[in-house]
């Protein structure tokens, strides 16, 4: 709960808001505190099984609640001017703007993942080729969701909420499996800038670390083989500060950690929402 907390006193720090962009925020507060009644969760309607587990969720949802009464959930969360080639790959994370209920918009959220994916290419081009791929046909599957009826699925969570009243979110392709994997790949790729942040300059080390905090648990054997090699593919430190930052290592430094917030934020407001709902699928590919 502390690391919850702890990101967003983070990102208001780094993305200086303003008391006047809070003062908005709070004239929606009944409209937030709607928001904050419908992610409860409870024990009759959960399909979590164990207690601790429901209270463990339920806490953090609490706490997400007081952070959306507080104003934390601004409506525009913006970064400050990149430094280095981090900013081409990630800002568009920096300009999403969250709904009044504190919902992800569809759209700028696509958008800033598909800006994302050619970074890949700076880590190795032919190792994360396969991480490219999932990553991009799911961006595909969404995008052409979001397509259909951009009023109606204007939000992420408008998505999974429209494929769960069908009962839809387990079917071949759908859009909710999309984003459940694409969260988790956003996950392992926050993860290494929050490696590069701490300065840590084994950037196998920092991809090995990232891909065990975030994709290698729901990945089986034969997967997790791949991505052992992909790990040592990535570049030297030296050469990746030259090619991103012009050889500004503490640029580099920086921006990691403001675009890692950013992306840590959304990241997080998903898994609850996954979570709260049952989605987060422990199934290995």
């Amino acid at each position: 709960m502390a690391a919850v907390s702890a990101l967003f006193v983070v990102l208001l720090a780094v993305f200086g808001a303003t008391e006047a962009g809070l003062s908005e925020v709070r004239g929606e507060q009944e409209t937030r505190e709607q928001w904050a009644d419908d992610m409860a969760v409870s024990s009759d309607d959960s399909a979590l099984q164990a207690e601790d587990e429901l209270e463990l969720l339920n806490s953090k949802l609490r706490e997400l609640r007081q952070l959306v009464l507080k104003g934390v959930f601004l409506p525009e969360i913006r970064g400050e001017p990149a430094r280095t080639e981090l900013g081409k790959f990630f800002s568009g994370f920096t300009d999403v703007q969250l709904t009044a209920r504190g919902d992800i918009p569809t759209k700028p959220f696509l958008d800033a993942c598909d800006r994302m994916v050619p970074f890949l290419d700076v880590l190795g081009s032919t190792a994360f080729a396969p991480v490219k791929s999932d990553i991009t046909g799911n961006i595909k599957k969404l995008t052409q969701k979001y397509s259909t009826d951009p009023a109606r699925y204007s939000t992420l969570q408008d998505i999974v909420k429209q494929e769960m009243d069908t009962k839809t979110t387990k079917a071949k392709n759908s859009a909710t499996d999309a984003l459940l994997w694409l969260k988790r790949a956003l996950q392992f790729i926050r993860q290494i800038l929050v490696g590069i942040a701490t300065g840590e300059k084994d950037l196998t080390k920092v991809a090995k670390k990232a891909y065990e905090d975030s994709l290698k648990k729901y990945h089986g054997w034969m997967v997790q083989g791949i991505f052992s090699l992909a790990m040592k593919a990535v570049p030297y430190y030296n050469d990746f500060v030259t090619k991103v930052a012009l050889g500004d290592e503490k640029a580099l430094i920086q921006d990691a950690k403001t675009y890692g917030d950013a992306m840590g934020v959304l990241a997080e407001i998903l898994q609850t929402f996954y979570m709260a709902n049952d989605l987060d699928s422990k199934q290995k590919v």
